[in-house]
């Protein structure tokens, strides 16, 4: 039953127009911000921000970017299931809670990668043609990064899915989802400051390490995965967390209908 549900959950993506709509827009607004670099150059013939390095270092030391995209992703797809209650019709036929849980988890996870291809073609493309500087080194640090960061990504997807089987509303199920990925994440990071023990714990928070550890400049980058320890810490903390929300969303789901 839950292979029957996945293949119906991916039918519905792939005929809707979330995935669609978002992976337009976000392409567009990569090629936009390249293209706007590119004709800054026309205007002043030292602007120094018009290469490659310096756009997708944005990205690169951002990637808590990514967990915003992929949780917005997940909400986009299901929030107007969770307002109807279309899903307990996959309950009615057979389809255990956990099961339902599991293919939502999977079937955005895929949709998203997808997404992420699209966009990731736009805005690497567009400024390899358009931008000027070495391409490869910033190229590979992008894509590492974003090879280091799947294990957390795909657990902010399996968050939103929790969030959503625990919260009654769509509204409080992102509010929820913000303030476990993002709010507590910084608070601790700010009280760390104060008190060691919980700034290494804060450390271990892929939204503080990637924000904090991540860095990129006109001239070079210091980047927690181009060491092994550093891709370690990435890796583990990633499937740490993948591991801790869907053990949650799993034991939520069990104990309330959907």
């Amino acid at each position: 039953m839950m292979l029957n549900y996945m293949k119906g959950e991916a039918f519905r993506i792939v005929r809707g127009k979330e995935v669609y709509l978002l992976a337009g827009i976000l392409s567009l607004i990569a090629i936009a911000v390249n293209a706007i670099e590119f004709a800054m150059t026309f205007v002043d013939p030292g602007f120094p921000y018009a290469t490659v390095r310096f756009n997708l270092g944005i990205v690169t030391s951002s990637l808590g970017s990514l967990f915003l995209v992929a949780g917005m992703l997940v909400w986009f797809l299901y929030s107007e299931d969770k307002k109807n209650g279309t899903m307990k019709n996959a309950l009615s036929h057979g389809c255990s809670r956990t099961s339902v849980f599991a293919a939502q988890c999977v079937v955005s996870s895929l949709a998203g990668l997808a997404c992420m291809v699209v966009v990731l073609a736009a805005y690497v493309g567009s400024a390899v043609l358009l931008l000027e500087g070495p391409v490869l080194p910033p190229v590979v640090d992008l894509l590492s990064g974003i090879a280091a960061a799947l294990p957390s990504v795909l657990a902010a997807v399996v968050l939103m899915a929790a969030v959503f089987a625990h919260c009654k509303s769509t509204s409080s199920a992102l509010v929820t989802w913000v303030v476990v990925l993002f709010v507590i994440p910084y608070t601790l990071r700010m009280v760390g400051l104060l008190c060691e023990p919980v700034a290494v714990v804060a450390g271990w928070l892929p939204p503080n390490f990637f924000a904090t550890e991540a860095l990129v400049s006109m001239s070079g980058s210091s980047l927690l995965w181009n060491n092994p320890a550093g891709l370690a810490k990435c890796l583990i903390a990633g499937f740490v967390g993948l591991a801790a929300f869907t053990a949650a969303g799993v034991w939520r789901v069990s104990k309330i209908e959907l």
